[in-house]
């Protein structure tokens, strides 16, 4: 099976023992590191919480040994994906799994680590790069935290940034600017339309200003409050969690861990990919329900009523249980976004674009002191430039919501990546389908050369 950063190959003995041989791709991220970090959090989960993990079996990260590349070999995880089970499982499972997920969650938010940065067993680093866990979680002085092995951090055309570990979020915020900084002076640009590609100069100007508020923004109260470092799995689809065949509400183990890292709080918690609440979905004390015109609908409108509420249903399940569980979590989440959002957007900027970093910084500037900052954010935009930025962004989220529309329907990913299981002929041909469906919509303002322009893959020839 092969995914986006990682080829897994499944081994059977004569005995009938069944282990997985993964290998990392080239883009997996830094070499050696990648393999080393995801084995030592593999093992950190699997003896200092109850979450169920496969164990490591045996690993190289030395892509010169005899096999010929970097490799992971643990048990294959007992049970069937969660996707093959969801629909017969249940609303009783269903909604036990949810609650045992914020349970679990809440386990590794309790866990307090020293800096932000990936987790590494001692012998893997030196010590110039490391950072000793507390003797009061890590006694036997196994573990260390190091330097981030996130695939973002992998520079192609030139020098790494440093990439940590960090003991401050101010010194994470300013190594994420640098990375964007350092990437885009050398060429790469955003996978983006021409017409969403700001200049390098607009560019350089919108990180310099959130380079100038970072000490700001590293002292405000409200997010340190939300900054512990924190360990966990932010990729939680229903492809990463297995149950048993024949008790499906039983989860017999987590995998996916490459490129997990200790981050904080307020940049780790968010829905998991699963439970994403519909739009419109009104968090709080408010259940969702059906719309007031539901009995006036024509059967499929009712069907995707149901549908709509039912995914409401579970994400209010997973917010209470989180609220319930694990309040740090729940908390954190409650953080203001434009809070949250400087740290998403200023180290990715080389692939989203400038826009949704300045779209933060204008609004942290419109609402500095319900944000809680002391004095003044060395902030300015007049109306003018507002006026234009909202005009940018607009299309930005046109682009965006063509983008997630597709990518959504084809289940692929913003590379184009297509399961093994799909034919690839068939996929373009469903590409092109999305697209006459897209542009023959009657409420759609855009020639159907504009739409093709802002399609996130290639049309030609078909």
């Amino acid at each position: 099976m092969e995914g986006g950063f990682s080829k897994a190959l499944l081994m059977t003995t004569l005995d009938g023992g069944e282990y997985i041989v993964k290998i990392p791709c080239s883009n997996a991220g830094r070499p050696v590191y990648c393999t080393a970090s995801e084995v030592a959090v593999l093992d950190f989960v699997r003896t200092h919480t109850t979450i169920p993990v496969p164990k490591v079996l045996a690993w190289n990260a030395d892509s010169t040994n005899p096999v010929g590349a970097e490799y992971i070999v643990m048990e294959r995880v007992p049970g069937a994906q969660i996707f093959n089970k969801w629909d017969e499982m249940g609303e009783v499972n269903r909604i036990s799994i949810i609650k045992r997920l914020t349970q679990w969650e809440h386990e590794l938010a309790e866990i307090p680590f020293p800096a932000f940065g990936s987790l590494y067993h001692k012998g893997s680093l030196s010590e110039h790069e490391s950072i000793p866990l507390d003797p009061s979680v890590d006694p036997e002085g196994l573990f260390c935290v190091g330097p981030s092995c996130d695939s973002h951090w992998l520079m192609q055309h030139g020098p790494y940034a440093h990439y940590g570990p960090w003991k401050t979020i101010g010194e994470l915020g300013e190594s994420l600017i640098n990375r964007s900084l350092l990437k885009s002076q050398h060429g790469l640009k955003a996978k983006l339309p021409a017409s969403l590609n700001s200049p390098l100069g607009e560019h350089l100007i919108t990180l310099g200003m959130a380079k100038q508020i970072m000490p700001a923004m590293a002292t405000n109260p409200k997010l340190l409050a939300q900054s512990q470092p924190t360990l966990w799995h932010t990729d939680l689809h229903m492809g990463n969690i297995f149950v048993a065949e024949n008790d499906p509400g039983n989860v017999t183990g987590f995998i996916d861990w490459q490129h997990t890292s200790i981050s904080p709080l307020f940049m780790q918690v968010k829905w998991p990919i699963f439970l994403t609440p519909p739009e419109d979905y009104p968090e709080g004390q408010v259940m969702p329900q059906l719309p007031s015109d539901y009995e006036d609908m024509d059967a499929d409108d009712k069907e995707i009523a149901l549908y709509i509420k039912q995914k409401a249903t579970w994400a209010k399940a997973y917010e209470v249980a989180t609220f319930l569980n694990d309040r740090k979590a729940w908390r954190a989440m409650q953080l203001p976004l434009a809070l949250k959002e400087l740290f998403r957007h200023c180290g990715d900027t080389w692939d989203e674009g400038i826009l949704p970093l300045r779209e933060t910084l204008i609004e942290l500037f419109r609402s500095q002191r319900e944000l809680g900052f002391e004095t003044d954010l060395s902030l300015h935009f007049n109306g003018e430039q507002i006026s234009a930025h909202e005009k940018e962004f607009q299309a930005y989220e046109e682009w965006h919501e063509i983008r997630s529309f597709v990518k959504k329907l084809l289940e692929t990913d913003d590379d184009g990546w297509i399961p093994p299981k799909y034919d690839f002929t068939e996929m373009r041909s469903r590409n092109k389908m999305l697209f006459d469906y897209y542009v023959s919509k009657p409420d759609l303002n855009k020639t159907p050369d504009e739409v093709r322009r802002l399609w996130p893959f290639p049309l030609d020839g078909l």
